[in-house]
């Protein structure tokens, strides 16, 4: 599996090579060529299948070492069962930028929020230090056995906050609750020995895997080559039909999303459970996979998790040929966005608590300026492409 470290230094890389790229011709072109927008979405549909695939395969891998712990816990285990969580997020970071457009993650039968809904209500699913008793795992009288049809009829009940699916649950059952100013949640691995609930405890953390690996299957399928299914629709659809929902999805995940719902949220809150991945401690992952996803789009390359890379036309090939100088622009802001989300001290849950004006606090501003700003180029790409995207998602 590749060190995916070393997709951030192939990132900067690869844009710092995009903006060094001629556009001198490009700037007399007065009609953009249309013709090599099938390609551009046939290439997106790959880069999409390519990734929810690397997705399931990571979280396959994770299953073994989850199963392999509750077989035999032990404290060697439980680590190793965290460390396959933290891989198996990569590659998922890298779909987000495929969401709020309707397509199969978060149509109105799609799986998101059984994936990857949060924040969470840590009572709803287990003990908490000031109700021990608390969760589904712990009501043995309303909930006497844990199936995926129960996980998946609380998640979201009667609040956003009620999760009971995806890999926040999985992340929460890892870790625990994070008191530790300095590091993650420190759960031990006795929860799933010898303290209460313990076997109830397994069943649940196996019973959220499969069902988040049944979900993520769902989504390969969906985009799966010469298949009746999304991506044949997608790729046949009128090319620009297809790419402005590419643009929907990079515009949103940048502005709305990442800069605001993430970060922005959590800066002005300064409260630990409105960030993203609280529990681990992994929350500047978040930042810099989703940016790494919305540069796969943008370049139409993606470096897969055995390293090999798809590589083909991507929406920066169009936009060169609509506006060679805001194509520029955008490719400095995704590369000053990828530094800044790298900047900010870790964890994110204590860079939030900085004193307003301190150089910590800036970095967390000035990150969400950056992604604020992309999004409005991306909308200024659109206009001029000839299709409408909104920086607000669409009620």
């Amino acid at each position: 599996m590749i060190k995916y470290t070393l997709i951030v230094l192939i990132f900067a890389a690869s844009l710092a090579s995009c903006s060094n790229k001629k556009t001198s011709e490009q700037n007399d072109k007065t009609v953009p060529a249309e013709d090599a927008l099938p390609n551009i979405v046939l290439n997106y549909a790959n880069i999409v299948h390519a990734s929810y695939s690397d997705s399931l395969e990571l979280a396959k891998s994770m299953m073994t070492k989850i199963q392999s712990f509750l077989e035999s816990p032990t404290e060697k285990g439980f680590e190793e069962a965290k460390e396959s969580w933290i891989n198996s997020r990569f590659p998922y970071l890298q779909t987000e930028v495929y969401r709020f457009y309707g397509g199969p993650i978060d149509d109105e039968d799609g799986p998101e929020g059984l994936l990857n809904a949060w924040p969470m209500d840590e009572a709803y699913v287990d003990y908490v230090k000031e109700s021990p008793e608390s969760g589904i795992i712990n009501n043995t009288k309303d909930y006497p056995e844990i199936t995926k049809d129960l996980l998946i009829s609380l998640n979201e009940k009667e609040g956003e906050e009620n999760i009971s699916c995806g890999y926040h649950a999985v992340e929460f059952l890892l870790w625990g609750q994070d008191f530790n100013a300095n590091g993650p949640g420190n759960r031990p691995f006795t929860d799933y020995t010898t303290a209460a609930n313990a076997d109830r405890r397994k069943k649940f953390l196996m019973v959220t895997v499969d069902l988040l690996i049944e979900n993520l299957e769902s989504l390969v399928n969906d985009w799966a080559p010469d298949q009746k299914n999304y991506r044949e629709s997608f790729v046949n659809s009128q090319p620009k039909d297809s790419f402005q929902k590419i643009l929907v999805g990079m515009t949103l995940l940048s502005g709305f999303e990442l800069a605001g719902e993430r970060i922005l949220v959590a800066y002005e809150s300064k409260a630990q459970e409105d960030e993203h991945s609280c529990f681990s401690d992994t929350t500047h992952n978040d930042a810099i996979y989703d940016i790494i996803g919305i540069k796969n789009v943008w370049t139409g390359k993606y470096t897969r998790a055995d390293g090999s890379v798809i590589d083909g036309p991507g929406v920066r090939d169009f936009g060169s040929s609509v506006d060679a100088e805001l194509t520029e622009k955008i490719d400095t802001s995704l590369s000053s966005a990828l530094k800044k989300s790298m900047e900010v001290p870790r964890p994110f849950d204590q860079a939030i608590l900085a004193e307003e004006g301190s150089a910590t606090s800036k970095s967390i501003i000035s990150l969400i300026e950056e992604l604020e700003s992309t999004a409005d180029s991306f909308v200024v790409m659109a206009e001029k492409s000839g299709v409408k995207v909104s920086r607000e998602p669409e009620e």
